[in-house]
């Protein structure tokens, strides 16, 4: 499931895909640092593989993979 920048990641604290990617644009490279900032995956476990999907492509988009 792909989910456009502005639709929210996690329902238990609102975040953003945008506010997430933002945050790993500014070098918060740690999961756990981004769910403490933005209280995302730290609820009810919902969001948690499109958070770690986020992570993963992140770090894909990185190391110069598409």
């Amino acid at each position: 499931m792909s989910l456009d920048q502005d639709d929210v990641l996690c329902f238990c604290s609102g975040t953003t895909r945008r506010q997430i990617e933002q945050l790993i644009a500014d070098g918060i490279s740690d999961p756990e640092r981004v769910s403490r900032i933005t209280g995302a995956a730290s609820g009810c476990g919902g969001c948690e593989y499109e958070f770690e999907q986020l992570f993963k492509a992140e770090a894909r988009r990185a190391a110069g993979g598409a």
